[in-house]
Formats: structure tokens, sequence, C-alpha cells
């Protein structure tokens, strides 16, 4: 895949996003920036979506070498490194243990299902509150967390599957809570939401069948009278509270119309993505955003 510059997204993440050691960091050119486990996982899906075995073994390696703590008899991945962390991240675990065993099978490598079966192990013999899975494992306290980020629920997550019934929520509104605290034994609501976890959360409900009417009303009213869609919301007046746009949100965007069988409001998103980006990538992009476009346009 080429860039606007003619160089590839490999080439791009080699030269702007990585240490001398080859670890992602999440801002161009600004080693300062944050070390996350979510770059890693990100890279892997996109690695293994254009099918780079080269590249995808260096990634898995420096899982292997710099991210992957074993305690107990079972492995974690902080959720960032250079900086102590002693939790996990649900969906970058899920993410990179399924990028791993996709590429078992495209690269005909047993060694990356047995280390994906290792990261799932952790989260079904640690992380869940009576078999519902939850946020994060802090393995300093060896102790699960108390809640479950409903964006978290990734259709890729083969794990502790009585964890999707979290996403019935029982609401009939326009947003969703964001998570379920079992110590309260509540769902939580912020007062602004953001679109990502929304659209995550909107296309994890659709891939286990349970529609989302309010949701999906507002969402196409809001791209047909504004063409475009903020990066985070007013959970009351459903109005932007923020002037600014992402090019994540337009990945989910796109995909979310995909699913939903809008086909022409799905390319309508891309072409505002591809609007945004501009031709100087990366800029200033976070990784999670540079990516996420990559993925997408890959796909056109």
């Amino acid at each position: 895949m080429v860039n606007g510059q003619g160089t590839t997204v490999q080439e791009t993440v080699d030269s702007h996003y990585v240490n001398d050691e080859g670890v992602i960091h999440a801002y161009p050119d600004n080693r300062n920036s944050e070390y996350l486990s979510e770059s890693l996982g990100l890279y892997l899906e996109y690695l293994l979506q254009v099918e780079d075995k080269e590249n995808f073994a260096e990634q898995a390696e420096i899982l292997k070498e710099r991210f992957l703590v074993e305690t107990g008899g079972q492995v974690f991945i902080p959720w960032r490194l250079y900086e102590e962390a002693n939790v996990n991240a649900l969906i970058d675990d899920v993410r990179i243990a399924s990028a791993l065993e996709g590429a078992a099978e495209k690269f005909a490598e047993p060694a990356y299902l047995e280390l994906s079966q290792q990261i799932v192990s952790a989260i079904e013999n640690r992380q869940h509150q009576k078999g519902i899975a939850v946020d994060y494992y802090d393995w300093s306290y060896q102790l699960a967390g108390n809640r479950l980020t409903l964006s978290y629920l990734i259709d890729e997550m083969a794990v502790l599957s009585e964890s999707f019934a979290m996403l019935d929520t029982g609401d009939n509104e326009v947003f969703f809570p964001e998570y379920y605290d079992f110590d309260e034994k509540r769902y939580v609501k912020s007062y602004e939401v953001h679109m990502i976890d929304q659209l995550l959360i909107a296309l994890n409900r659709f891939d286990q069948g349970r529609e989302s009417p309010e949701f999906e009303s507002w969402l196409i009213e809001e791209w047909i009278n504004q063409g475009q869609v903020a990066g985070r919301y007013d959970r009351e007046t459903g109005k932007p509270s923020v002037d600014y746009e992402s090019l994540a949100v337009y990945y989910y965007l796109w995909q979310y119309f995909e699913r939903i069988d809008q086909a022409e409001y799905a390319k309508q998103a891309v072409q505002r993505a591809k609007s945004l980006a501009g031709e100087e990538l990366p800029g200033d992009l976070h990784f999670f955003d540079y990516i996420h476009y990559q993925m997408m346009m890959h796909e056109q």
C-alpha cells in the first residue's frame, strides 16, 4: 500500500513511528510519546491484512521480547511500555491474539497460534468477574478489574462468550452507556460521548445480531444534515461538543455504514476521510488514526 508521497505504509511507520528497538510510539517523530500495546495490535492487524509476513514476524518478535510479562504461569501484556504499567487492556490483547491466530493460518506459522492461545488463556483464567470479561487484570496485585467497557467487546473476542450479553443494556436511547460497573452493578454513562466508542459498541452489537435503531437513525440524520461526524458529542443534546474530526472515527463509521447496508454513505465517509487526511501523511497523526486510515484505504 502506497502513501501519498509514494512510500509504503511500512516505510512510513519505520521512518516516523518507531524507535531504535523497532517499538512503535504514538506520535510521528516523537520518541517521548507513549509506546502502547494498542499500536502494536493495530499494526499486526494491518500487516496481516496486507499479508506482509516479514514485518509481521518482526512485530511478533517485539511482542515477545518487549511486551510479554510471564508471571504465575500466565503471560500478560502491559498496555504501555517504558512507564510503570501493571495492567493490560482487554481490547488490545484480544486484537493481538486475533491477529496472531490469523497469521498462524495465513503464514503457516503454528508458533503464532500457540502465543495467541497463551494470551487468551490469561483472560479466561484471570481476567473476569463471574465469567464476564473485564477491562484489565492487575498482575502486581493479582486482581481482576471491576468494569467492562462495552467498546472492548470486539467480535474477534473468542473468549468468555457470556460477556457479549452485556451489550444488551436495556436502554432505548440514542447513545450507549460506556461501561458496566461490577461493584455498583450498573451501567455508567458519561455526559460527553466519544464517537469511536459509540461506533465500536454499535458494531459490536450488530455483530452479535443486535440492532441499534435509535443510534442508527441519529447517525444517518447527522450524516445527511452535516456531511461529517465530530469526535465527541453531548449525550443529552446530540450536538457536537468538539470541532475536530478523526480519521479513526471515519474508519468505524465506514465499517458501520457497510454493516447496515448504507453503501453510499460508506463511500461518502471514505471520501470525507480522504479530504481530511490530505496528501502529507503522517503529519502529526497519532498512530491510532494513521493506521486505521491505512486499513480503510487498503480495502478501497
